[in-house]
């Protein structure tokens, strides 16, 4: 029996009296119903979202039976309109709540005196460069670092688009630049934005490289590769793109976003001088711009102080309550086609990854081809895809990677059996908040290896205070049906942003001090 005590009140349509100077705020934290072990017990605020769209707002200190699954307390019942159905004592049961919402007071500086709703916001302690900024504060899931030959750095993100539980997935990314000398491996596992992180695994895929050449995955797929051939022209509407594209080498092809649109799309031209014989395959090695992380804060702020309210929603529609966010997915991934014969062109297929931060490398096979130099064309959203390296590579056989899992966890340089059971795949989650950095540690069948690191889990975003002036469900529910015309409409804003957004994320990153 798990049996806890929460001091809990409170939410929209309740008038705070405070002190001249300050105002209260609070930042909110979001736990499922079926781990009630992750709420957060010193939060002195709970709303209890309900799955037949009620809420409940305990205002009292409450008990809470993990085994009898049952909540008891006094508080407030609120109906799907927000409007009070009654005050008085509940017994709840667990398996109604749709969402768990806690919320920590935090005070800043301001001239009111009077809040007249409980806010659902981050705490104060943003950069100045994020408060400036706010649609450009760092943001991802967990990243992780790990040895590349010369020292520690960025290889993966995990589960970027598992915004909510309801949206839990899991991730596989290539680890492309690094390298494990010996048979021990460390990857270093933080929590570097305003986030609670719930992960429910992290393994490394381990295959052998064949000589000369690399292990690419192409979806679920993962096949030798040898003979990587950079291209001989790379042409787009910037001009000449070569340098940009011939090896990952911190050099990277990127467009401006369009001004009037920001699905607007563009194409990329690339043309190698290939080998004449055996199957083929283009490899891309890419990530985000920042496109997609304003539009994703731009929807929570058009949510503002009913972020709860939206969240919870998704949890009881599940995976199709995601189409809230379709003006992400509207800005699709890079389609690849190749030339079949003079002017004759076949799709191959699509190059698509969430996150703006790791790069990621995977290949798309390519049909039959005739002999002779390959031509292939890249369309993409402009502005929405930084890529790093294109090549055209020999595919070889299948090859099935070998899956390990930690065989330590450590904190703070301390072994935690605890956190690496949650870690095991299907168990409890590890929960994570702001600037927790786990260490994980591998034992590897062999020295350097192709590694792929596979991630489940899902997060939450904490709102942040800035957003709340945006409150607009008129426009969300645009940005919900009309996705393309919030595309359009968000474009000028968007391009005032553009320049500054690489700065001022990565100086708001929360572990800024390591290297990227």
């Amino acid at each position: 029996m798990v049996v806890g005590r929460l001091r809990c009140v409170a939410v929209a349509g309740i008038a705070v009296s405070l002190a001249a100077c300050t105002t209260t705020v609070y930042r909110a934290k979001f736990s499922p119903p079926d781990k009630p072990q992750e709420i957060d017990f010193d939060a002195p605020f709970l709303k209890c979202h309900m799955k037949d769209g009620t809420v409940y707002v305990l205002a009292a200190q409450w008990r809470v039976d993990a085994e009898a699954k049952r909540i008891d307390a006094r508080g407030i019942h609120y109906d799907t309109n927000r409007e009070v159905v009654d005050h008085g004592e509940y017994h709840l049961s667990i398996d109604d709540v749709a969402l768990f919402e806690t919320n920590r007071p935090e005070k800043f500086l301001d001239n009111g005196v009077t809040v007249l709703a409980v806010m659902t916001i981050a705490s104060v302690g943003l950069s100045v460069a994020c408060l400036a900024n706010p649609k450009a504060c760092f943001g991802s899931c967990p990243t992780f670092y790990a040895f590349d030959g010369e020292h520690e750095s960025l290889q993966a993100e995990g589960f970027s688009a598992s915004i909510a539980r309801a949206l839990e997935a899991t991730d596989v990314d290539a680890m492309w630049t690094a390298r494990a000398p010996g048979t021990s491996f460390d990857v270093r596992m933080t929590n570097d934005a305003f986030e609670t992180h719930a992960v429910d695994s992290v393994r490394l895929l381990v295959a052998p490289r064949p000589p000369g050449g690399r292990v690419l995955r192409a979806g679920d797929v993962f096949y030798d590769a040898t003979a990587l051939t950079a291209p001989a022209a790379c042409t787009s509407e910037e001009g000449d793109c070569l340098e940009a594209v011939k090896a990952t080498d911190g050099r990277e092809y990127k467009s401006p976003a369009d001004e009037h649109d920001l699905a607007t799309r563009e194409t990329i031209d690339l043309r190698f001088d290939a080998p004449a014989r055996g199957r083929r395959g283009l490899l891309l090695v890419a990530r985000n711009s920042l496109m997609n992380t304003f539009l994703f804060y731009q929807a929570l702020a058009y949510m503002g102080r009913s972020a709860g309210e939206w969240m919870s929603a998704l949890e009881r529609a599940g995976p199709a309550g995601a189409k809230a966010f379709q003006g992400l997915g509207a800005l699709g991934g890079i389609h690849v086609e190749v030339e079949t014969a003079p002017g004759q062109w076949r799709e191959a297929g699509v190059w698509d990854e969430v996150g703006p931060i790791a790069l990621e490398a995977q290949v798309v096979p390519l049909p039959e081809l005739p002999a002779g130099p390959v031509h292939a064309r890249l369309t993409a959203t402009r502005g929405y895809w930084r890529i790093e390296q294109a090549s055209l590579v020999s595919l070889g056989e299948t090859v099935v990677p070998t899956a390990l899992e930690p065989v330590a966890v450590l904190r703070d340089g301390h072994p935690r059996p605890d956190a690496r059971a949650k870690l095991r795949p299907g168990g409890e989650h590890l929960v994570t908040g702001p600037r927790d950095e786990w260490l994980l540690r591998f034992e590897l069948p062999a020295a350097d290896p192709e590694l792929f690191l596979e991630s489940r889990g899902y997060y939450y975003e904490w709102m942040r205070p800035s957003w709340l002036e945006e409150e607009d469900l008129g426009e969300l529910a645009r940005f919900a049906f009309d996705s393309r015309g919030e595309l359009r409409r968000l474009a000028p804003k968007y391009k005032r942003l553009e320049p500054d957004m690489d700065r001022v994320f990565w100086q708001s990153r929360l572990g800024a001090e390591r290297l990227r």
